[in-house]
């Protein structure tokens, strides 16, 4: 059963990938439910050994260093990814355009916030994600708004 705070995705949004698209879904609900968990094995094998992510703030991480937010203090309590359009199949990478939302924290600072999110998915359908690249829908948290 798919994780509630997981991927919102439905068949409409992948119409030539009809074969391959259950397992889409398996790999976007396995990549949030490993996020949320904080999960670096679980991660591992979803990540291309060529993936490359740009944060929100413009930094760059390769695989090795996405892998270590965890063990470097990042903690969700919540995640979750919704497809905001169709995704599009372009020479065999299968782009995705989302929301993410997230509650945590990163080494004591709130990392709360809504990330526009584009996933370049390669390998289906053996799916595996070669490339993120997050930017702020609205900002994260400021300490004065904290609770």
């Amino acid at each position: 059963m798919p994780n509630p705070l997981t991927s919102k995705l439905s068949r409409s949004m992948f119409p030539s990938m009809s074969s391959d698209l259950s397992t889409t879904d398996s790999f976007l609900d396995a990549w949030a439910s490993a996020e949320l968990a904080g999960d670096a094995a679980a991660l591992e094998p979803l990540l291309h050994e060529r993936f490359r992510a740009v944060g929100p703030f413009g930094f760059l991480l390769d695989r090795e260093q996405w892998l270590k937010r965890f063990a470097d203090g990042l903690a969700y309590s919540a995640f979750s990814f919704s497809a905001d359009e169709e995704a599009r199949e372009v020479g065999g990478v299968t782009f995705v355009i989302g929301t993410q939302q997230q509650q945590g924290t990163y080494q004591g600072h709130r990392t709360d916030g809504a990330f526009r999110v584009s996933l370049a998915l390669t390998g289906g359908p053996q799916w595996r994600l070669v490339g993120i690249h997050l930017s702020l829908r609205t900002p994260p948290t400021s300490p004065e708004r904290q609770p």
